[in-house]
């Protein structure tokens, strides 16, 4: 299975610690990595095709990303085949513009159909990977929930979105969807698991898909309780700032 990282701190943070780390735990999924961040509320993806571990090394380039990468969301992905192409335009993270932000997304799961999904909305995410025919309905119908009513929330136009995915394209969801100051967490089938560490820059909230953590250290896990009912976080900073089923 493909797997996730991401990192909110309460100030920018450099991952030289954590993203070799966890591109070890992935080296089972060979088919490419992306790492997406954060530069004065923009958001930037390095990604490549090839092993992010080879010849018992993590990937020069991806090493080199965790020494230089200063953002308080960072997001990476490490791919497998199920995630949809072996070029690195299919390779995630993703970014969208919408609602006066840039978005970071990434997901590991399997959903039958959304292939087929074909937005009428610009820009559109330049790959054929489904996961990005995902970010796309997402986007969507959260463009459309708030331009009828601008009240609603970012959490609750996710929340609707969600909703209607599941509806529409019933699958195995994880995900993450981040902007320059908020992280939203959502799984209906994967464990999530849940670090909160103390640097000296700042204290970072870790959450990845890796079963077992990154560390030996006590991770709380997030877990489904019952089919079909996912798990919604949000996050902001080191702090988990609400958790609710959807």
């Amino acid at each position: 299975m493909c797997d996730l990282l991401a990192l909110s701190a309460s100030n920018d943070y450099t991952p030289h610690e954590y993203l070799p780390i966890f591109a070890e735990k992935g080296k089972g999924n060979m088919n490419g990595w992306g790492i997406g961040f954060f530069r004065d509320n923009r958001a930037y993806v390095e990604k490549s095709a090839e092993r992010v571990f080879a010849g018992e090394q993590v990937h020069e380039s991806f090493q080199r990303l965790a020494r230089v990468i200063d953002s308080r969301i960072i997001v990476s992905h490490i791919s497998c085949s199920l995630s949809g192409g072996r070029h690195s335009t299919d390779n995630h993270p993703f970014v969208l513009p919408f609602l006066g932000h840039s978005w970071l997304f990434v997901h590991v799961g399997v959903v039958d159909g959304i292939a087929g999904y074909e937005t009428s909305v610009e820009p559109r995410v330049e790959s054929e990977a489904f996961p990005a025919r995902i970010f796309e309905y997402l986007r969507d119908r959260m463009v459309s929930a708030l331009s009828r009513n601008p009240y609603l929330g970012l959490y609750d136009a996710l929340r609707n979105a969600i909703q209607e995915i599941s509806r529409d394209y019933p699958g195995r969801y994880t995900f993450f969807l981040a902007n320059e100051s908020v992280l939203f967490v959502f799984c209906n089938y994967h464990p999530i698991m849940l670090l909160r560490e103390s640097e000296t820059s700042g204290e970072v909230l870790l959450v990845t898909s890796v079963k077992e953590g990154l560390s030996a250290k006590q991770w709380l896990s997030v877990v489904p309780e019952e089919p079909h009912v996912g798990k919604l976080l949000v996050i902001a900073g080191p702090d988990v700032l609400y958790r609710g089923d959807v």
